[in-house]
């Protein structure tokens, strides 16, 4: 049998907007998909482990606004896919906003909706009556002295990305090209022979490989002697739900000494009674979660020495890290974690009581946050790294919202290594 052209291991969204990218828009002739669970989207991908957040960049107050300009632009191509294949259950539109609480974040959004208008003129401002007309229960019982704004953005999808990624999948089986699928099968290394790499131990050869497998990918990458200034911290995201209180997404303002996502009120898209809140962030010693054995590669990608472990104390040595990272752990102690976060998320839903929530009955992800060894600083967005004739995706949030731009970016890479074309017209007929 003769090598495939591209090999690409893990079949969540990344991998298989991949696969959907390379079949529909470049001449690529074969692609071998190989994934380690009997499924695709099985890990942060899958519906539980995300908060179902398409991100543009608008409500997301961390993003500067060239940023957001960046992510809108590359979540989009996402936004446009729903609409053409208009499948089934994948996305559902919902509104969205980031609230303001005070009078500090209310002057912050004021001069955030500024910034943002030449960006998002969809974004409006809205005043406490704005908001309880848009959202009743953000507004209900909340002391009528605090100050109170959003930004509300248009309606937009709240997105399943386990569903995306098998439309994604079944898409490039439908073309005429190669697209073979090995699931339930676990790559163990990656090996040059010649000028094929061979995946071990299903020996698929392949001229080209893409290790889109979130934390994994880095895992690989160091066994081949690439991104070694980097290591994982792997931080694990969980969620409590509650009655249904929203009717769409209300972010809260982020704290900008802090890389991680501030708690935010979502709805379930397949259980409409309920709310969630979260993420809850806490560190992890896994790659994946439910994965014990995932420990080891941990150890193996983090490689932690005492440069790493003077870059951690670093981190730790800002109060508001240090502080963050105690909350977080208290939130998952029995009966006082639910007491502790009701806290936090009264902050969005001032009526919510501490019996109202409970642990949601899933694992959230682990969000694979780089860090740079050098300078101990924390890498924020989506990552690349590029060998030879190889590349590795590590995927930290926004990675799904722009997993198409992701694919687009690889296969133009993986399509100048083989000699291939990409359809620049098709491409920009169908995604832009």
């Amino acid at each position: 049998m003769p090598p495939y052209d591209v090999a690409i291991i893990g079949a969540g969204v990344t991998g298989t907007a991949l696969a959907h990218v390379l079949t529909r828009y470049t001449d690529v002739a074969s692609v071998a998909l190989v994934e380690r669970y009997a499924a695709v989207a099985q890990v942060n991908s899958k519906s539980t482990a995300n908060s179902q957040t398409l991100h543009f960049g608008d409500i997301e107050t961390n993003y500067t606004p060239e940023k957001a300009r960046r992510v809108a632009q590359a979540a989009s191509r996402v936004a446009r896919y729903l609409e053409r294949t208009r499948a089934a259950g994948i996305g559902q539109v919902c509104p969205k906003m980031v609230l303001g609480v005070g009078a500090d974040e209310v002057a912050l959004l004021k001069r955030r909706h500024e910034a943002l208008k030449p960006v998002f003129p969809g974004l409006v401002l809205l005043d406490r009556d704005g908001v309880a007309a848009a959202e009743p229960a953000v507004v209900e019982e909340r002391d009528p002295a605090v100050p109170l704004a959003a930004l509300k953005a248009p309606d937009g999808p709240a997105v399943d990305f386990g569903l995306l990624s098998g439309s994604f999948l079944e898409d490039a089986r439908a073309t005429a090209k190669r697209v073979d699928v090995s699931l339930g099968r676990r790559v163990g290394a990656v090996e040059r022979r010649g000028g094929l790499f061979r995946l071990e131990p299903q020996g698929i050869e392949a001229r080209t490989v893409v290790a889109a497998a979130g934390a994994m990918s880095l895992l690989f990458a160091h066994r081949l002697g690439y991104g070694r200034d980097f290591a994982i911290l792997p931080v694990a995201g969980d969620f409590y739900v509650a009655p249904r209180s929203l009717k769409g997404k209300v972010y809260t303002v982020q704290d900008d000494s802090l890389p991680f996502a501030a708690v935010h009120g979502d709805p379930d898209l397949s259980d409409p009674k309920i709310t969630r809140f979260g993420p809850t962030a806490r560190v992890l010693p896994l790659l994946e979660r439910g994965d014990l054995g995932s420990f080891w590669g941990f150890l193996q990608s983090t490689r932690f020495d005492p440069l790493l472990a003077l870059r951690a104390a670093g981190l730790l040595a800002d109060p508001a890290v240090r502080g963050f990272a105690l909350r977080n752990a208290l939130y998952t102690v029995p009966v006082l974690g639910a007491r502790a976060f009701a806290a936090e998320a009264r902050k969005i839903v001032p009526g919510l009581a501490a019996g109202d929530l409970r642990p949601a009955p899933w694992p959230g992800g682990i969000r694979p946050q780089l860090i740079d060894r050098r300078t101990g600083r924390l890498e924020l967005g989506e990552a690349k790294l590029e060998g030879d004739r190889i590349l590795f995706d590590v995927t930290p949030s926004p990675g799904a919202s722009v997993c198409l731009k992701s694919a687009e970016d690889d296969a133009r890479v993986l399509a100048g290594w083989l000699g291939k074309a990409f359809d620049e017209k098709s491409f920009e007929r169908d995604c832009s």
